[in-house]
């Protein structure tokens, strides 16, 4: 699915961009009134995160409806994922530990995928990394979606994404005033990013919707969501910044992702990706890995080369292009050489055909 490739590559490079710029030096004293607005653009960058949530709740789903009827259902779906995440996962949470990147501690929470919840077993003061609460966040949803699946059916699990999308900017909009929680990370709470995903997976095999309507709901979820979404930032709401951004402002966004993705999906089912985003597909063919590596890649440059990236806008832009080039090839190698002959190997185990 071009579309789906095309929408990966673009949020990994909203994710790094994000890291690289805005989260990395948020106060940096920009003179230039066109250097300071492209870098607000990155600020925005987070948003990435919320499209790799959507495109792998309709991915996931779509591969349950694919395997549906197989006898071994549960281990095709399982050993296939676990060549896809563990190795890769594994291998940076070890490359974390050696490099004193990341608390020891900390690590030994995410090798169980619980480092969006690192307070439930931790106490006192660690150090985390701070891409891996959203992988904890997908093999959660990994854990359950399948069995659910199995149970409810698709209808029934058409019903409870629905639910999902529905009760999740409630719980947001309730505990952000009430509570210190990271709600924005915790799974219950964003859930509805997956839930939708899924629920674009439902509605592109029914054959109660034809390709046209299909068409006009994506353009709904583009259009209403966007005017809803300026609508709020003129009033000085945002999705993270009080209980109506992140209740009806996080959804927003969501169904504007969704949106993008079903036009996405539509305009690439029968013709070729254009050349000149053929970089896009590149940039998602290794999006795991470099999820993954690229802040390692900035944390030890800084550690080496300091911090005048706060003030030094020649010194921002070596340090992106550096550390993000070794990253982009880390990436690279990891997937031609690592990552995908260990998921060649699912060929050669039966409970994975």
């Amino acid at each position: 699915m071009p579309g789906a490739d095309l929408l990966r590559g673009t949020a990994i490079l909203l994710v790094v961009f994000f890291h690289g710029f805005a989260y990395s030096a948020p106060l940096f004293p920009w003179h230039n009134h066109l250097a300071r607005a492209l870098f607000h653009l990155t600020s925005f960058g987070w948003t990435g995160v919320n499209l790799f949530f959507t495109l792998s709740g309709f991915l996931i789903t779509g591969n349950l409806i694919n395997s549906d009827g197989k006898p071994n259902f549960y281990s095709h779906f399982y050993i296939r994922r676990a060549l896809r995440i563990f190795p890769a996962y594994f291998l940076i949470l070890i490359v974390l530990g050696i490099t004193l990147t990341a608390s020891l501690n900390y690590l030994a929470v995410s090798a169980i995928f619980l480092a969006n919840w690192p307070k439930l077993l931790l106490h006192g003061s660690f150090v985390v990394y701070p891409v891996l609460w959203s992988l904890a966040v997908e093999e959660q949803f990994y854990l359950a979606w399948p069995w659910l699946y199995r149970r409810l059916r698709r209808d029934a699990l058409l019903l409870l994404c629905v639910a999902l999308i529905l009760l999740c900017p409630v719980l947001r909009g309730v505990t952000i005033t009430a509570s210190e929680v990271d709600i924005f990370s915790k799974t219950f709470m964003i859930g509805d990013n997956l839930a939708l995903g899924a629920a674009i997976a439902i509605l592109c095999r029914s054959r109660r919707l034809s390709l046209r309507a299909l068409v006009w709901i994506g353009t709904a979820l583009i259009c209403i969501p966007g005017l809803v979404l300026i609508i709020l930032s003129s009033a000085g709401s945002t999705p993270k910044g009080d209980s109506l951004g992140a209740s009806l402002g996080y959804s927003m966004l969501e169904l504007f992702t969704g949106g993008l993705l079903i036009l996405m999906l539509y305009a690439y089912r029968a013709r070729p990706v254009q050349k000149g985003l053929g970089f896009l597909l590149f940039f998602g063919e290794i999006s795991y890995g470099l999820y993954l590596v690229h802040m390692l890649c900035w944390m030890l440059y800084d550690r080496y080369f300091g911090d005048a990236y706060l003030i030094h806008a020649g010194a921002l832009l070596l340090r992106f292009v550096v550390a993000n080039g070794v990253a982009v090839l880390l990436a690279t190698l990891s997937k031609r050489y690592f990552e995908n002959p260990i998921m060649r190997l699912k060929e050669t185990i039966p409970a994975a055909r």
